[in-house]
């Protein structure tokens, strides 16, 4: 036997095997408990042998890399030595229980919270590169009763590091800048709750008069971009998710919000880093600031990635990723890892020292041998398309207790790649409608993944299950709105576009909200933001959900993702599994049965003729018609003509919109 690698995904069962799989883990689970899975790859002995550390030259040397190096384990912010991981500005912002307490419930209160340490967002020393960074938070801003406006908001900022609090800079000014008009090295993006009327400076946007999202560069006058047309109100009504990349390639700052009704709104705009006069080595973090209005600001949870790309003379890729997870007990956690691609000579005069691979809880080979009885068949829990499923128990009573192991045993090549590009991509991804990863292992040879296994079931279990109950509409249009989310995060939240390549409903994990998680991410790729077309890797996914282009050139992209986003939106919607069947006999091409019947529904203007017939008409008209309006959009032919993620979970959120004509995308 070679040596073997596990990777993460979700656990899978036989079709004959699901029975007893959900019997076992009820008898070893608590309820309500996540489950862990963990799943073994073999790999080649060169793959093995790649580093998991890293060696970075000291400033001794005069040709050492000037780069920010930022390692940090695993914190629980109950605890007063971890809550210093953190810098707080003032008395005003603190651990709380459930999150980060920026300010306090009472008017005219400035707070700040940030990472501890400098981050390089540009190389002074040797290529001037500035940085790319990618972060996402959640948060919510809270008034003291709905009767009263909010007052004033809360803001994501870069600025000077150490990350002072700038004096008189409450109210309208939400801790970013002060309020003299010289311009400041600070770019914030502000999430106002209150519009200011013009008082000898323009504090807000004059053309609107309700909350927004604004992008500032040196002073709070200087709004370069901004929302319009968000209700009164929209950004404290509970517990929103925001996104923020930046591309240093084009400058290109985006910032996506999720709000709580489920709407997506954006905005962009230019930014030039070392004109707007910020440092190197710099402060990330969050500010926010009352009035003569209450309300509170909590942030809940945060990851912040940033790559300062290689020039042409060295091949070194570096990654610092900072990553805050909120519990509901305590805010849990601050894990900062450091990943290091490629190779580089190292001066001789240089001292160099090691960082381990660390981006979630280090476990074991033997805790996780003996928690599966090594592998065992009385532990056994069934097969799924790439292996076989074992149960294990674990007893670090930080984790939860049982744990799914998958032995993969039907492999090519070129998953084997893809296997490694997984365990790079799963530890940098965080979002609450994706499968999370929990911890990993090296030992005997093997590197394993431990991951989150969501308890209840699949989707494909609750649809079309025989021994489930009816799955009604409210909670279908919820998980349809979860899905859109990963995937935007997937394709758009992150440094580089993510493809997923298998999207369909035995993907999608339920939790006991009926929250979705997209999971089994063994076939995911990693694109460039610019790059096109791939070639050669897309003959690996699910046929009936498979881009119909994919299978006659073998080329995917984030549309052959939003073919397959569009069938599984039909299947939601008339509650019937896809299928393929011979168009003509002697070898005609094969079609998708549900998505001949939703364009024959369309054609004949009979559309809510798809409805699940089972809901007996208990659903909301106008979300039906939406998401089956979605989806035919997706499953156009010609890739061209599909919406991206951003456009169709708009679409989904805020029906309003109109829906394009087909072929007019």
């Amino acid at each position: 036997m070679g040596p073997t690698v596990t990777c993460c995904r979700r656990a899978e069962q036989s079709d004959g095997g699901g029975d007893r799989y959900k019997e076992k883990a009820r008898s070893h689970g608590r309820p309500g408990t996540p489950l862990l899975a963990v799943r073994r790859v073999r790999l080649k002995e060169e793959e093995l042998a790649k580093p998991r550390s890293v060696g970075l030259p000291t400033s001794k040397s005069k040709k050492a890399l000037h780069y920010m190096q930022v390692y940090r384990n695993y914190y629980d912010f109950s605890k007063a030595s971890d809550q210093a991981q953190l810098w707080y500005a003032n008395g005003n912002s603190s651990a709380a229980g459930d999150g980060i307490s920026i300010t306090k419930m009472k008017t005219w209160s400035t707070g700040r919270v940030a990472y501890k340490e400098a981050v390089r967002l540009w190389d002074d020393h040797r290529t001037g590169k500035v940085a790319s960074f990618q972060t996402n938070f959640s948060f919510s801003i809270n008034r003291r009763n709905s009767s009263e406006g909010g007052g004033d908001g809360m803001a994501f900022f870069i600025g000077p590091f150490p990350p002072s609090l700038p004096p008189d800079s409450d109210g309208a000014f939400l801790g970013l800048f002060t309020r003299n008009r010289q311009r400041q090295p600070t770019v914030g993006v502000e999430f106002d709750t209150f519009w200011n009327p013009n008082q000898g400076i323009e504090l807000d946007p004059t053309d609107i008069t309700t909350d927004h999202i604004g992008i500032d560069v040196g002073s709070i006058s200087n709004c370069i971009s901004y929302t319009k047309g968000l209700a009164y109100g929209s950004l404290s009504s509970g517990t929103m998710e925001a996104g923020i990349t930046y591309d240093a390639g084009s400058k290109l700052m985006v910032v996506t919000l999720r709000l709580a009704n489920g709407t997506t709104v954006s905005v962009q705009a230019k930014v030039d880093f070392k004109d707007a006069g910020l440092p190197p080595d710099a402060a990330v973090g969050f500010s926010a600031a009352t009035g003569g209005l209450m309300e509170s600001h909590q942030l809940l949870s945060w990851s912040f990635s940033s790559l300062i790309e290689p020039s042409r003379k060295t091949s070194t890729r570096l990654w610092v990723i900072l990553l805050i997870s909120a519990a509901s007990a305590s805010l849990a956690g601050l894990v900062a890892a450091l990943l290091y691609y490629g190779t580089m000579r190292r001066p001789r005069r240089s001292h160099s020292f090691q960082i381990d691979l660390q981006v979630a809880r280090k476990f074991s080979y033997n805790e996780l041998s003996a928690a599966t009885n090594n592998f065992s068949k009385d532990r056994k829990l069934g097969a799924g398309a790439f292996g076989e499923v074992y149960m294990g128990e674990l007893q670090d009573l930080r984790m939860p207790p049982v744990v799914a192991v998958k032995k993969l045993t039907r492999l090519m090549e070129q998953t084997r790649k893809d296997y490694v590009t997984e365990i790079n991509t799963l530890g940098q991804l965080s979002h609450r409608n994706l499968v999370k990863l929990l911890g990993w292992c090296s030992g005997g040879g093997e590197l394993l993944l431990v991951y989150e296994l969501v308890t209840n079931g699949s989707l494909e279990e609750h649809l079309h299950g025989p021994e489930r109950p009816l799955l009604g509409w409210p909670e279908r249009y919820k998980i349809v709105l979860g899905v859109g989310a990963a995937i935007d995060y997937l394709h758009t939240g992150y440094l580089k576009r993510i493809l997923h390549r298998d999207i369909k409903l035995s993907n999608v994990m339920l939790d006991d909200a009926f929250d979705a998680k997209l999971g089994d991410f063994g076939l995911v790729r990693q694109v460039d933001p610019e790059q096109g077309d791939l070639g050669g890797t897309c003959m690996i996914g699910t046929r009936v959900y498979m881009d119909p282009i994919c299978i006659s050139s073998d080329t995917v992209s984030t549309a052959s993702d939003m073919y397959s986003f569009g069938v599984l939106l039909l299947e939601i919607a008339a509650g019937v599994k896809p299928a393929e069947v011979q168009v003509a006999a002697g070898g005609g091409h094969l079609s998708n049965t549900l998505v001949e019947t939703v364009r024959e529904s369309y054609a004949r203007g009979a559309v809510l003729e798809m409805a699940d017939k089972r809901l007996e008409g208990n659903f909301n008209k106008s979300q039906m018609e939406r998401v089956l309006a979605v989806g035919r959009l997706c499953i156009q032919l010609e890739r061209q003509h599909r919406p991206s993620i951003k456009k169709a979970v708009n679409l989904l959120s805020d029906l309003s919109l109109p829906v394009p004509q087909v072929g007019c995308i």
